[in-house]
């Protein structure tokens, strides 16, 4: 029997079968191919000890024309279809009890099954840090070895994509619909680059629609193909939780960029550290836990200045002296410039301060108050908080009890602090304004 001849078997049996299913590897497992699943009638189906969910009809309908109209559109479009019967087909995918029957695909494979890859997911909607979290740690995590996988979706996805890019490194996206739907649009460009310089991938036919349900299915796939998924920036209801679930139930590395606990974008992200993910400050933190199990991974700059070298016999454990720890305190990149070299525009690579001047140029009225405050404002202004402050603590020998309450009332009338009971001040909320 052909390749070719098996291939339509495989095809016919994705396109009857739900992707995400456990039933295909059920199925295989009791009649050994998706030829003996075709040529099965309904007393040999009955033999099987499993829930078909509603599919015994169709898999008594033996119509091959869909999957030869699939095969033929492939051909003609040059993408690549690989089965569990491929030696390409990657070992880790294969470990998973609803694994895909068929994986289209542009691009190259690489030995996924040997190389170091980190899932990086988070918002499609992500603030400024975020982007820059996606683009900081992935580049850092390119430059090291890893290759990253990620959806392609807008926001975390296309921008830990680009940060391999650019670093001329093999990512991996895997889709949510058919290999020939570009989504969101203005990723075509990245979708082309990545087929140029990785693989792009989907378990879903050619023609499917970007519908919401297929990519909590698709997520599934980037824990299986990742030694550690990177969760940089989600909210409570962020499809990047799905994956970070993912991760645990196999058992997967799982770690998350902590951001601000005023921010319902990374109320998900900042959940995932109570429930034990590792906090992940640079991309050290995760490329020195598979060090030994990856010995040809390079060195990445940690948070805390060089890592410390273990004594090899320790006379008495030190305690912590956190005050020493800081005075070593680096922000990742701290030590090197921005970027080793000149960024091209597709890449679209920008500071944190550069994206904030933009907003508030874009949108004037977002622009902090506290430029225009006097110094004496700005004092009274930096000494509260979002917690009751009596007046009384910010008096000092310079400025008298009605000079801080003189103050206190020009910044209320800016809608920068309001009264609390008891002759306190608090901080106004500007979320909230």
């Amino acid at each position: 029997m052909s390749k070719e001849k098996d291939l339509i078997y495989w095809l016919w049996l994705s396109l009857t079968l739900r992707q995400g299913s456990v039933l295909p590897s059920t199925l295989l497992k009791y009649f050994g191919s998706p030829r003996a699943i075709y040529e099965a009638g309904e007393e040999d189906l009955a033999q099987v000890e499993t829930n078909f969910y509603g599919h015994e009809k169709d898999l008594l309908e033996k119509s091959l024309d869909r999957a030869e109209d699939v095969l033929s559109y492939c051909k003609k479009n040059k993408i690549g279809i690989a089965t569990p019967d491929d030696f390409f087909y990657p070992q880790r995918l294969k470990a998973l009890p609803n694994k895909p029957m068929v994986l289209y695909y542009l691009g190259n494979f690489c030995d996924l099954d040997t190389v170091f890859s980190v899932g990086v997911v988070g918002s499609r909607d992500p603030s400024a840090y975020g982007i820059h979290a996606a683009k900081r740690l992935s580049l850092d995590l390119a430059r090291a070895g890893a290759v990253i996988i990620s959806g392609v979706a807008a926001g975390i996805d296309s921008a830990s994509h680009r940060a391999a890019l650019y670093n001329e490194s093999f990512t991996v996206g895997i889709l949510g619909c058919g290999i020939d739907r570009v989504y969101p649009k203005e990723n075509e460009a990245l979708y082309e680059e990545i087929i140029r310089h990785g693989l792009l991938m989907t378990e879903y036919p050619p023609g499917t629609a970007p519908m919401g349900r297929n990519f909590p299915v698709r997520n599934r796939l980037i824990a299986a193909l990742s030694d550690a998924v990177l969760v940089v920036e989600g909210s409570e209801s962020s499809g990047s939780l799905i994956t970070a679930e993912e991760a645990l139930n196999q058992k997967k590395a799982l770690y998350t960029v902590p951001g601000s606990i005023f921010s319902r974008g990374s109320a998900g992200s900042n959940f995932l550290l109570k429930l034990g993910a590792k906090p992940c400050l640079s991309a050290y933190d995760i490329v020195d836990d598979f060090k030994v199990r990856y010995p040809a991974l390079k060195s990445a700059l940690p948070l805390f200045g060089k890592a410390e070298k273990e004594e090899k016999k320790p006379k008495k454990k030190k305690s912590v002296s956190l005050k020493k720890k800081m005075k070593g305190f680096i922000f990742p990149g701290a030590e090197r410039a921005e970027e080793e070299k000149p960024v091209p525009p597709q890449y679209d690579f920008i500071l944190v301060e550069e994206e904030e001047k933009r907003r508030q140029a874009e949108a004037p009225h977002l622009v902090s108050p506290l430029p225009t405050l006097s110094e004496e404002e700005r004092e009274i202004y930096s000494a509260l908080g979002f917690e009751p402050v009596h007046t009384d603590s910010l008096v000092n020998g310079e400025r008298s009890a009605a000079a801080v309450l003189r103050i206190l009332t020009k910044l209320e009338i800016k809608g920068l602090v309001r009264k609390a009971p008891g002759g306190k001040y608090v901080l106004a909320d500007r979320a909230e304004a």
